[in-house]
């Protein structure tokens, strides 16, 4: 029978202490490379140029891309001014604009994957930057909070959209641009001015985000390593990461919603708009794909586009609530 000594025991925590310090350390590490401004890989410049504007490298504006006509525009943050793009319908506007949040080191022209359809809808289309964009300003602590400090931004263009003739907003957003919009929904004054969502690969849980990236190179306890890097994250920049949550927020919104979400995403798990889905109760419509991140609109165009437009068709024509079904 084998008999454990209490200094074997001792050393075996003493081993798994250094290994949850030394783990923790390098993927802080990680987590540095990815939130702070310039230290890792810029996501708007990445890959290879695109022809497409619903590829996600596609740079150009709105007349480059599709020939519409567009205002660029300053909007007045905490920070200084922000440029973003106002595209008109090429009919009389509705008293409901759009505003699209891209997500971390993106760019605006992520949301032309929604702006034909909204254009043809008939609303006005806000693509706005935000604090830390190439073209925005800079923020003090030079770091991507997932909406912890952007979503003063958001709620800027919101402000903007309202002096400028919307009655109402629909906010489109893809992934740290959910955690933007979220926190919006936590904090903002302007909340009762939304009527609808779109999200696509929303990152409304930070601390899931950082989780599923530790357990993607398989290591033992993954999620403590993670724990401990977003906590060594805390200390070293005196940001809370693990107040990045808005699932709660998002899932009590009274308005309906478009969620997009691939199986396959890499990136942000799928799971976080599983666990949304299973503790909202309001009118929400599912798209689920088997694709990486952002890229469920390039497995099925079709599909994609035609239930776009059918969400937005039944916004213009009657509110209504129901249980979330996946399509």
């Amino acid at each position: 029978m084998w008999k454990i000594s209490g200094y074997a025991i001792v050393g075996l925590i003493a081993l798994l202490a250094i290994y949850v310090v030394i783990g923790g350390l390098v993927f802080n590490q990680m987590l540095n490379r990815i939130l702070v401004v310039g230290s890792g890989t810029d996501l708007a410049a990445a890959g290879q140029p695109a022809s497409s504007p619903y590829d996600l490298a596609y740079r150009g504006d709105p007349k480059v891309a599709f020939g519409f006509d567009f205002q660029s525009v300053s909007i007045a943050t905490d920070g200084g001014g922000a440029p973003a793009w106002v595209v008109p319908p090429p009919g009389p506007p509705q008293d409901v604009w759009a505003i699209f949040v891209h997500g971390i080191a993106g760019a605006r022209e992520g949301g032309y994957r929604y702006l034909p359809a909204l254009r043809a809808a008939g609303f006005t289309t806000l693509l706005i930057t935000y604090r830390n964009d190439k073209e925005a300003p800079k923020s003090a602590d030079g770091i991507y909070s997932f909406g912890l400090t952007e979503w003063p931004d958001l709620d800027a263009a919101v402000a903007y959209a309202l002096e400028h003739g919307a009655a109402e907003v629909i906010i489109a957003a893809d992934s740290m641009g959910g955690g933007v919009l979220g926190q919006f929904l936590k904090h903002s004054q302007h909340t009762n001015r939304v009527q609808a969502l779109l999200m696509d690969a929303p990152a409304l849980d930070f601390p899931a985000v950082a989780r599923a990236i530790a357990a993607s190179f398989r290591l033992p306890l993954a999620s403590v390593l993670a724990g401990t890097a977003e906590r060594m994250f805390s200390l070293q920049h005196g940001l809370n990461l693990a107040e990045a949550v808005s699932v709660p927020e998002v899932a009590a919104f009274s308005g309906p919603i478009m969620l997009v979400h691939g199986e396959g995403d890499r990136i942000v798990p799928i799971g976080i708009s599983k666990h949304l889905l299973a503790t909202r109760f309001g009118d929400t419509v599912f798209l689920r794909t088997h694709a990486d991140h952002l890229l469920s609109r390039a497995e099925d165009p079709e599909r994609y586009d035609r239930l776009l437009r059918a969400f937005l068709d039944a916004l213009q024509r009657t509110e209504k609530r129901g249980a979330a079904a996946p399509l």
